[in-house]
C-alpha cells in the first residue's frame, strides 16, 4: 500500500476544501509549529481509518466554518485519501453539517465511499470493507504513532501473540499441539485403565497414579502462582518506570540509580555467597554431621587412656599380691625343708614310698639292714615314715597347685580394654583431624555467614534509604500538594517493598516447579518401570510414548518457531538501529519474551550491561527501529508494502541526533510520513537543513492575523516546499 494523496475538508483548523497533499515513495515531512495544526493532520487520519463509529462530532467541523453558514446553509466534513493498492484506490469519510439556529447546528452520521479502478473503470465499493481489507487495525497499529510515548506497541500484552501469528508459523501449530496433546492424554487414560485392571501391577499403579494426580495438581498451581507474580512484578515495574522516566534530567536521581544499582548487586552478591551451601547436602556429603564428634572422641580417647591406665595400676597391685602369696608358700616349703635337713635326719621323700612299702612287706629296714618285725618300733617306724610320706606328697601336691594357681590367676580375663585403647589410636591422626576440620570449616563458614549477614543487613538498609530518597524525588517531581505527598511516598515505597517480596516469593515458586516437575519425572519412570502381565499393556505403553514424543517435537517446534521468528526480528530491528543512529551510541536492541506470550523491547550495551534507562532520543530510535523491521515482515509476508505514519516522534532529540536521523530516514526505501516542527526554529524553516534532504517537504501553519483569543479566527494552510 503506497498513499498517493490526502484531501481535507472543514475538518477542524482545516478550512475548506483546498487542503491537499501529496506523498512521495520514501520520505514526507509535514513541518508546523505548536499549533499550526499537526496533531490535527494526524487525528483526521485516525478518524478516517475509524470504522467502528459512524457518529458525526460537531467538535470535528471547523469552527471558521461554522461561523460563515448562514441559517439553512449546509456544507460537508471530510477526509480522503487515494492510494495504490493492488491498484488506484480511494476511499472517503464524511458527513453533512447544517446550521439551524443562531448557535445550534445538525450534522449527519458518518459514511463512507470507496472506488477501485479495475481495468480503466473507476468502481464504487464499500469504503469501510475497503479501509478493512487493504489496511485493517492490526496494521495500523503497527503502523500509525502519536508521539513518542505511543511507540511502544509492545505495551499491551496481546500484541506480540497478534504479531507472531500474522507473520509467523506459530500458528500452524497450535493444532497440531492441541490435538497431539489430547490423543496423548486419552492414550494415558486407557493406559492406566489396563494396568489398573492388571492383577500384577493394579495395586502399585493406583499408587502412583494418586501420587501423580496430587503432584499434576501442585504443578499446575505452582505454574499458575509463578504467572501472577510475575504479573504482580511487572505491574510494579511498569509503574515505577513511568515514574523514573520524569526523572532522566534530575542529576540526584542519577546519581541514586548508580548508587542503588552498585548497593543492588553487592547484595545479590552477598546472597549468593550466603546461599552457596545447602546445609541440608552438606550435613552427608561434606560430613558435616561429624562436627560434634570431635569432642566425642577426644572423650572417648580419655576415657581409654585412664581404663588403660587403672587396668596397669590393678595388674601391678594384683601382680604383687600373687608374688607375695607364691612367696609365703615357697618360704614355708624351704623352711620345711630346712627343718628336715636341719635334724639330720632323711629328707621325707627318701626312701620313696615305693621302698618303704616294699620294707614293711618285707619287715626288714633297706636302709641299716635290720629286720623289722611287724608290731616292733622299727616297724611301726617305718609305717608312720610311710604315713609321713604320704601327707607330705599331698601337701606338696596342694603347695604346687596353690603356685601354678597363683602362676595361672589373671585380674582381667578379656582383651576390651586394650582392643578400645587399639580402636582410639586407629581414630588419632590423619582421621582425627579430619574430623576436628569438619567443625573448623563449619565455623569458618557460619562465622563467614554471619558476617556477610551483617554486612547484607547494613546493604539493605542503603537500599532502603535510597529507595525512599529516590521516592521523595519522584513525587516531588510531579509537583504533588504537601497533604499528597507522604501519601504517594508510602505508595510509592509499597509498590518496591511489594515488587522485592514478589521477587522472592517468585524465586522460591520457581524452586518448588523445578522440584515438583523432578517428582513427577521419577514417578512417571516408576510407572513405566512397571512390568505388566497383561501384553495389552505393553502395547499402549508404546503407544502412549510414541504419541507424548509426537507432542513434545509440536511442542518444541512451535516454540523454535516463535524463537527463530524473533531472532529474525530482533536482527533486522537491530540494521536499522544501525543505520538510524550511525554517529551516536545506541546499544542493541534485544526482544525478550515474557510468561504472558507478550514481549518486552531492551537496550543492552554490548558487554552485556542492560541500559535500564535509555534517554528519551535512544528509546524512540529503538522502537522506530522495531517497527521498521516489522513493517519488513509486513511487506514479505503480505508481499505488500504499507506506510509509517508519525507525529512527533523525535520530540527529545536533539539538532545533531535530528539532522542525522532525518538523513538516514530519507535514504530507507520506505513510504514515511512524519509530522513534526523539528527544522523550524522561531517560526521560521531552517530551509539549509531541509536542502540536505531529497524528500517532499510540506509547511503547514496558522494563517497570519488570527485572534488568539476565538477558535472560529484559526485556519491552518499548507504550502509545499520541495
Amino acid at each position: 500500500m503506497r498513499i498517493k494523496s490526502i484531501d481535507i475538508k472543514n475538518f477542524r483548523s482545516y478550512y475548506g476544501e483546498n487542503n491537499h497533499f501529496e506523498f512521495s515513495n520514501g520520505l514526507t515531512l509535514i513541518l508546523g509549529d505548536n499549533g499550526d495544526g499537526k496533531t490535527t493532520f494526524f487525528e483526521a487520519l485516525e478518524w478516517l481509518f475509524d470504522t467502528t463509529s459512524e457518529r458525526a462530532n460537531l467538535s470535528n467541523v471547523s469552527e471558521m466554518r461554522k461561523s460563515k453558514l448562514e441559517i439553512g446553509e449546509h456544507d460537508e466534513v471530510y477526509v480522503a485519501m487515494t492510494f495504490d493498492h493492488d491498484g488506484e484506490k480511494m476511499v472517503e469519510k464524511s458527513f453533512s453539517i447544517v446550521k439551524t439556529g443562531h448557535d445550534t447546528y445538525s450534522v449527519s452520521n458518518a459514511s463512507y465511499h470507496g472506488y477501485e479502478t479495475n481495468g480503466i473503470e473507476r468502481e464504487s465499493v464499500d469504503g469501510k470493507q475497503l479501509i478493512t481489507r487493504c489496511y485493517d487495525s492490526f496494521i495500523r497499529r503497527f503502523s500509525m504513532f502519536k508521539g513518542e510515548s505511543d511507540l511502544s506497541v509492545f505495551d499491551n500484552a496481546a500484541s506480540l501473540k497478534t504479531l507472531v501469528d500474522k507473520f509467523s508459523d506459530i500458528h500452524k501449530f497450535d493444532g497440531l499441539v492441541a490435538n497431539t496433546d489430547s490423543f496423548e492424554q486419552k492414550a494415558n487414560k486407557a493406559l492406566l485403565q489396563e494396568m489398573k485392571s492388571d492383577d500384577k501391577i493394579s495395586k502399585e499403579t493406583k499408587s502412583l497414579e494418586l501420587q501423580m494426580t496430587r503432584l499434576s495438581g501442585e504443578i499446575q498451581q505452582n505454574k499458575e502462582d509463578i504467572k501472577d507474580k510475575k504479573d504482580a512484578i511487572a505491574t510494579f515495574s511498569s509503574n515505577l518506570n513511568k515514574l523514573e522516566q520524569n526523572q532522566e534530567t534530575s542529576e540526584k536521581y542519577r546519581d541514586i540509580q548508580e548508587r542503588l544499582k552498585t548497593k543492588t548487586s553487592k547484595k545479590t552478591q552477598l546472597m549468593a555467597t550466603i546461599k552457596k551451601k545447602d546445609y541440608n547436602h552438606c550435613l552427608l556429603d561434606e560430613y558435616w554431621i561429624l562436627a560434634p564428634f570431635g569432642d566425642v572422641l577426644t572423650e572417648f580417647k580419655q576415657k581409654c587412656t585412664a581404663l588403660s591406665k587403672e587396668r596397669r595400676v590393678q595388674e601391678k597391685n594384683f601382680d604383687k599380691q600373687q608374688a607375695a602369696a607364691k612367696a609365703k608358700l615357697e618360704t614355708i616349703k624351704e623352711i620345711q625343708g630346712a627343718l628336715v635337713n636341719g635334724a639330720t635326719e632323711l629328707p621325707w621323700y627318701l626312701p620313696n614310698q615305693e621302698t618303704m612299702e616294699d620294707m614293711i612287706n618285707d619287715h626288714i629296714c633297706k636302709v641299716c639292714g635290720r629286720e623289722a618285725s611287724e608290731g616292733s618300733d622299727a616297724y611301726n617306724f617305718m609305717v608312720h615314715r610311710l604315713e609321713e610320706y604320704r601327707a607330705h606328697v599331698e601337701a606338696k601336691c596342694k603347695r604346687d597347685a596353690a603356685i601354678k594357681s597363683i602362676d595361672e590367676e589373671s585380674l582381667f580375663k578379656n582383651d576390651y580394654i586394650t582392643e578400645l585403647h587399639s580402636l582410639s589410636i586407629s581414630l588419632s591422626g590423619p582421621e582425627e583431624s579430619k574430623i576436628f576440620g569438619i567443625s573448623g570449616e563449619i565455623d569458618d563458614w557460619l562465622n563467614l555467614v554471619a558476617l556477610r549477614k551483617n554486612e547484607l543487613k547494613d546493604v539493605e538498609e542503603d537500599i532502603q534509604d535510597l529507595q525512599d530518597e529516590k521516592a521523595r524525588i519522584l513525587i516531588q517531581a510531579g509537583n504533588v500538594s504537601e497533604s499528597l505527598l507522604e501519601s504517594q511516598f508510602n505508595d510509592i515505597k509499597g509498590w518496591y517493598e511489594q515488587k522485592e517480596r514478589a521477587s522472592v516469593r517468585l524465586s522460591q515458586l520457581e524452586d518448588e516447579l523445578e522440584n515438583n516437575i523432578s517428582k513427577m519425572d521419577e514417578l512417571k519412570e516408576q510407572m513405566n518401570n512397571l512390568n505388566p502381565a497383561n501384553s495389552q499393556v505393553k502395547i499402549l505403553k508404546k503407544v502412549h510414548k510414541v504419541l507424548e514424543e509426537i507432542n513434545k517435537a509440536f511442542f518444541r517446534a512451535q516454540k523454535d518457531n516463535l524463537r527463530r521468528f524473533l531472532t529474525e526480528l530482533e536482527k533486522r530491528a537491530n540494521e536499522y538501529l544501525d543505520k538510524l543512529s550511525a554517529n551516536d551510541f545506541h546499544g542493541t536492541v534485544r526482544l525478550v519474551q515474557t510468561a504472558n506470550d507478550s514481549t518486552e523491547i531492551h537496550l543492552y550495551s554490548s558487554n552485556g550491561t542492560e541500559i535500564t534507562n535509555p534517554s528519551g532520543s535512544q528509546k524512540t530510535v529503538m522502537y522506530i527501529s522495531v517497527l521498521f523491521a516489522i513493517s519488513d515482515f509486513t511487506q514479505e509476508k503480505r508481499d505488500e508494502d504499507y506506510p509509517l505514519f508519525f507525529d512527533a516522534a523525535t520530540s527529545s532529540f536533539g539538532d545533531s541526533k535530528e539532522s542525522d536521523f532525518y538523513n538516514v530516514i530519507d535514504k530507507i526505501d520506505k513510504q514515511c510520513i512524519i509530522v513534526t516542527k523539528d527544522f523550524i526554529t522561531r517560526g521560521k524553516v531552517r530551509e539549509e537543513d531541509i536542502n540536505k534532504l531529497t524528500c517532499s517537504v510540506y509547511r503547514i501553519k496558522k494563517v497570519d492575523g488570527f485572534d488568539q483569543t476565538n477558535m472560529a479566527t484559526i485556519r491552518t494552510i499548507i504550502n509545499k516546499i520541495k
